[in-house]
This record gives C-alpha cells, sequence and structure tokens, in this order.
C-alpha cells in the first residue's frame, strides 16, 4: 500500500480533474475580457489514454530517462568500490559534527536551486548526500528535507533562476527584469532556508545513538533495524583500495559542466549573446581544406547556455563510459552494474512521468474548467488583491506544475487586469508556484524524492505539515509586504 501511494494521488488528482470536467464549462481569456465556453468532458476512453499519452511523450519520457541514467551513474560508481568509499569517509568525517553536515546539505541544495532552478542536475548529487545522511544514522525523512526538500524550498524562494522554472521566462513573459523585487526575494530565501535549517535540526535523531542505547534487542528487532539503515543506490561491498580522485574529479567535472552549459546565461547578464555563443560560432566556422570539420564532430549539440535536457542525457552516458573506463571495469561489468542502478531508479522514474499526465491534459485542451474558476476570483476584485492572485496561482500549479505554462495561461487576464502591479502580481505567482510543488503530487521534484526514498505521501504531511505551514505563513507575510511597500 504505501510503495503505491504517491501513483494512487496522482490518480486520485488526475480522476479529480475528470470529474470536474463534466461539470464546469471552460473558457478563455482574451485581453482581460472572459468568455464562456462548453463543457468538455474527459471521456471513459480518455481516462486510459491520457496515462498512455504522457508515458510515451518525449519530453516526459526525458525526464524519466535522466532518472534512470542517474540510477545507472551510481550503479556503475558502485562497481567501481571507489564510490564506498568516498562515501564513508565523508561520514566519518562529520562524526560527532552530524547536523553540520545537514545545515551544509541543505544550503547546497537551496543555494543552488534558487540560483539555477537546474533540479535534475541537483538530482545528481541526491544519492550521494542521502547515503552520507543515513549514513551518519539520520531517517530517511532527514534525509528527505535536506536534499529534495532544500531543492523545493530553493525553488520557492528563486532569486536568479533563469531557466524552466525561473525568471528568464518571467522575462519572456511579462518583460521583467532580474532584479525586480530582488530584496524581497533575498529576504524570502534566506526566511526560508532558516526555517528548514531550524525545523531539520530540532525534528532530526541520531538513530544510531539510540541503538547503542539499547540493552536487549530480539532478532526481529535486529533485522528491522537492518532494513531501515539500508541505503538507495549504495551497494556494501569490501574495503576498496582503489583511489576516490578519479571519480570525485569526474563527478565534478560532469555537474560543473552541466550546471555551467545549462544555465541561462543570457537571461542572466541581459544580454542575446554570450561569450559561449562567441566560442561555439568561431569553433563550428573552422574548415580544415574547407570540409567543416569541427561543426560536423559536435554535431546538433547547443553551444553552452543553451543546453537541454537532451544533452545532459549525453552527458550523464558520457561519465558512465569514463568511470567504467577510468577504474578498468569490463564492458560487461559496467553494462551490468548501469542496468542493476536503473532498475532501482525505475519506479522513481514511472512516478515522474506519470506526475505529468494533468499538465498534458489541460495543454492538450483547447480550453479548460480552470480558466473559468480562475474568472470567479478575478471578478471578486476590481483592482489589484493579492490574495486572489495567490489563491489562482495555487489552483492552476496542480494542472500547470511546470511554470512556465501557469504564466501563459494567467499571462492575458493579469497584463490587463493589473498592469501596474505585474511585478507584484508575478513575485506572488512564483511564491505560491513553489509553494504547492511541495503539496501536490503533480510536482516531479516532490514524487521523486519521495519514491526514492520509499516516504508515503501521506507521511509527508503528517511528518511535515508544520514545517509546510510555517513556510506558507512567512510566505504570505513576505508577500503582504511586497505589495504594501
Amino acid at each position: 500500500m504505501k510503495k503505491n501511494s504517491i501513483i494512487k494521488a496522482i490518480l486520485f488528482t488526475f480522476l479529480a480533474y475528470v470529474v470536474l470536467s463534466w461539470i464546469i464549462p471552460g473558457g478563455t481569456f482574451s485581453s482581460g475580457v472572459f468568455t464562456k465556453g462548453k463543457v468538455t468532458p474527459v471521456g471513459i476512453g480518455d481516462i486510459f489514454i491520457y496515462p498512455i499519452s504522457t508515458s510515451i511523450t518525449s519530453i516526459f519520457v526525458l525526464t524519466g530517462l535522466i532518472i534512470l541514467l542517474i540510477g545507472g551513474l551510481y550503479g556503475v560508481m558502485n562497481q567501481t568500490g571507489a564510490y564506498q568509499k568516498l562515501v564513508g569517509s565523508v561520514a566519518k568525517k562529520f562524526e560527532g559534527k552530524e547536523k553540520v553536515f545537514l545545515i551544509i546539505s541543505i544550503l547546497v541544495f537551496a543555494i543552488l536551486a534558487s540560483l539555477t532552478t537546474l533540479t535534475l542536475p541537483l538530482i545528481v548529487m541526491v544519492p550521494f548526500f542521502v547515503a552520507v545522511i543515513l549514513l551518519l544514522g539520520y531517517s530517511r525523512m532527514t534525509a528527505l528535507l535536506s536534499t529534495i526538500g532544500a531543492i523545493l524550498v530553493g525553488n520557492m524562494g528563486t532569486v536568479f533562476g533563469y531557466n524552466t522554472g525561473g525568471y528568464n521566462y518571467i522575462n519572456y513573459f511579462f518583460g521583467l527584469k532580474s532584479t525586480e523585487n530582488i530584496v524581497a526575494k533575498i529576504a524570502l530565501f534566506v526566511v526560508l532556508v532558516l526555517i528548514l535549517t531550524i525545523f531539520v535540526i530540532k525534528t532530526s535523531k541520531l538513530e544510531k545513538v539510540e541503538k547503542k542505547k539499547a540493552k536487549k534487542s530480539t532478532k526481529k528487532k535486529e533485522e528491522v533495524e537492518e532494513k531501515e539503515i539500508s541505503i538507495p543506490l549504495y551497494k556494501k561491498v569490501e574495503e576498496s583500495k582503489k583511489s576516490t580522485l578519479p571519480l570525485i574529479i569526474i563527478l565534478g567535472l560532469t555537474l560543473v559542466i552541466a550546471f555551467v552549459a545549462m544555465f541561462n546565461w543570457a537571461g542572466a547578464i541581459g544580454s542575446e549573446k554570450t561569450i559561449f555563443d562567441t566560442w561555439y560560432t568561431n569553433i563550428t566556422s573552422v574548415k580544415l581544406n574547407g570540409y567543416p570539420l569541427f561543426a560536423n564532430l559536435i554535431g546538433s549539440i547547443n553551444p553552452f547556455g543553451h543546453w537541454s535536457n537532451y544533452e545532459f542525457a549525453m552527458l550523464l552516458m558520457i561519465a558512465i563510459i569514463v568511470i567504467g573506463f577510468v577504474y578498468n571495469l569490463k564492458v560487461k561489468e559496467t553494462y551490468d552494474a548501469l542496468v542493476e542502478g536503473m532498475k532501482e531508479m525505475l519506479g522513481v522514474a514511472i512516478v515522474a512521468i506519470l506526475a505529468n499526465i494533468l499538465l498534458l491534459v489541460v495543454n492538450s485542451a483547447s480550453a479548460t474548467f480552470a480558466t473559468y474558476i480562475f474568472n470567479i476570483f478575478f471578478k471578486m476584485a476590481k483592482s489589484f488583491n493579492f490574495a486572489v492572485i495567490a489563491i489562482i496561482s495555487a489552483i492552476g500549479s496542480i494542472a500547470y506544475s511546470d511554470f512556465p505554462y501557469l504564466m501563459n495561461v494567467l499571462y492575458d487576464p493579469v497584463t490587463s487586469l493589473y498592469a501596474k502591479n505585474i511585478p507584484e502580481a508575478v513575485y506572488v505567482m512564483q511564491v505560491i508556484y513553489g509553494f504547492m510543488m511541495m503539496i501536490v503530487p503533480t510536482s516531479v521534484g516532490l514524487v521523486i524524492g519521495l519514491k526514492y526514498l520509499g516516504i508515503s505521501y501521506k507521511e509527508w504531511f503528517k511528518e511535515n505539515w508544520k514545517l509546510l505551514l510555517s513556510l506558507l505563513v512567512a510566505a504570505l507575510i513576505l508577500i503582504v509586504i511586497v505589495v504594501l511597500v
């Protein structure tokens, strides 16, 4: 029951949408004026077709493929024996300073998420940090909060994100600069991270300490304890004499290349052309006896600053091959380890794909009932009202779980009705969207974390409702300050 709870939550949300589609009419906005449309119900056949369509849509499948490749990467690293040595040495260094590592983990993921909004490259680091945290004796929930939780908090408090969930799209849709409300963005980020850090420190417990204090333990209890400290994507092996330095260098270069190449530098510096574009043009224009050798060698790979998940998947495959070669793994050993790691992440990849089912549904329809609901709230306030925008953003985030899609559907009414308050409206949209990605089952980042660490959707809320409430209250206070000032 527990291991399937995330899929159940996704499907329940989808079925709720199906039911409402039979009741609520659709509609469209044009220059801020809403035109009511017809009721366009999702048919019985569509209930089966949409999950299948989601599973074969390239952009969603690519996300699942990257999750599988991350599993394969760790599978190969496990095979080298150097990975276990690296994790063990880091865990040993932080013995007695366990909370320091939790703080480091939160800061690393939250800061990088806030500055880049590159979630998938960040997830590459998650298994390593999770392994160390679990070896230190903390629970899986603590590991989740200190990694995926920090990423979600960083996205909620985005400061300079210029990618899929970031501010280059805000500039594209609304013409806003990245420095708009910068003080409020930084203040919110600091407050959110502080709340998360305090919550994690207060709620985290060293389970291994409690085990040492126990005087008696039955065979049944020992089995339970052994199961509790099992670490995903971490295979226990005998002490290896292989150096961890090559592994550190390869992983470090992979992550640096990913962040540099996938970060939208043009959006960050406000220029249409960057130094990477110039280098790319110069290199690809070089010809040897009239033959464009470098252009053909590079192929269809985009210049740095324009990389997508396609290039990122390629980068992960190269890293896997290089690690296998450097550590003298046979081709069969590398392949078997790759497959083993991918198998372990198969369930995670599936929920990552299925989490997009509502996004596919609303983008497949010419008009959805979401706009009808939006119009109800827009009519409640003749002038700008942050509460209305917050409610609309919260409702819209359930289906439009990719921020650019939410901005696209709200662009017309927001720019038409709140022309004088666009910066404030967009700020509210970004913050509330970020918060909703911490609670809705259509949040790809959330379901990846829950499935990876074997935590149920219900358990997530039961243990962290105080944290979620605190984050929301802090966000609303900052929103009020921004609006009033």
